[in-house]
């Protein structure tokens, strides 16, 4: 700070301003420096703004949400691959790329007047506590079931237009992880459809890696595409789903409250 008295200036810290600005005429603060807290999320959001703005980077000015799109993927895969590295700053400058991806779709939304990265921001914080009431609310975990309790919680946000138990895995996904996210959906509701009865005994990572490969390599030798094949068995359990879940609707419950052998007997009859 400057505190200017008659023909006079002297510096001081905000500390000193009291004692110093005695009898001066006025004290000058300098700007602060919106960039100056490197650490901060905030700052990430300043600078996604001052890239897009008139005399900013003519690249980021030209983004939209759709132009985006491939870019954020990429750096979503960028963040695995660093995962699986094992390397901590490598993940960190990966997790920082994709944090870029999610301020400059705030910023392009704020432009837009629909919403920004606060907004982002007030809806997660709000959706974290809302569906965690153990541990903000001091709750108990209804039934016992942490899963269970989860999915009731969703269900009570969709309020009067639910959605299904998988309307959160997006089609897009490759087949194998989308597999891999119904059946967990699935089994967060007890609900495990039966299986191949297959003589086989998995114990060993390699060793399933190998089947899957050699599943893809008999399909590919049969004629079949194996993404595809696995897109389409997805798409039918997603439909059997549907049906269990119409079947709750009818008999008024939740999906969530059938024990394992009534999810069974109602997928049989669902099917």
């Amino acid at each position: 700070m400057t505190v200017v008295g008659g023909a006079s200036e002297r510096s001081c810290t905000l500390a000193d301003a009291e004692r110093e600005s005695a009898g001066a005429s006025f004290v000058v603060v300098a700007p602060l420096d919106p960039f100056a807290d490197l650490a901060s999320l905030e700052t990430v959001a300043r600078i996604a703004e001052r890239l897009r703005a008139p005399n900013g980077c003519p690249w980021d000015r030209e983004q939209t949400h759709a132009s985006l799109r491939p870019h954020l993927l990429e750096e979503a895969y960028e963040a695995l691959a660093a995962i699986d590295s094992g390397d901590p700053a490598r993940l960190r400058d990966e997790l920082g790329d994709l944090l870029l991806q999610v301020v400059l779709h705030g910023e392009i939304a704020r432009e837009e007047g629909t919403f920004d990265a606060r907004d982002v921001a007030r809806r997660l914080n709000e959706k974290l506590i809302r569906r965690h009431p153990h541990v903000f609310a001091g709750r108990a975990i209804a039934g016992g079931d942490l899963l269970a309790q989860w999915e009731a919680i969703k269900r009570e946000e969709q309020g009067d237009e639910p959605k299904s138990l998988l309307s959160g895995v997006p089609r897009e996904l490759p087949a194998l992880f989308a597999a891999e996210r119904m059946q967990e959906r699935a089994a967060r509701v007890k609900l495990v459809p039966p299986r191949l009865d297959l003589p086989l005994d998995i114990d060993d990572e390699e060793f399933l890696g190998e089947l899957l490969f050699d599943i893809v390599a008999a399909a590919t030798e049969a004629g079949f595409d194996a993404e595809s094949a696995l897109r389409a068995a997805n798409e039918r359990f997603a439909a059997h789903v549907a049906r269990v879940e119409a079947r709750a609707a009818k008999d008024g419950r939740a999906i969530e409250s059938y024990a394992p052998d009534e999810m069974r007997r109602v997928w049989d009859e669902t099917a």
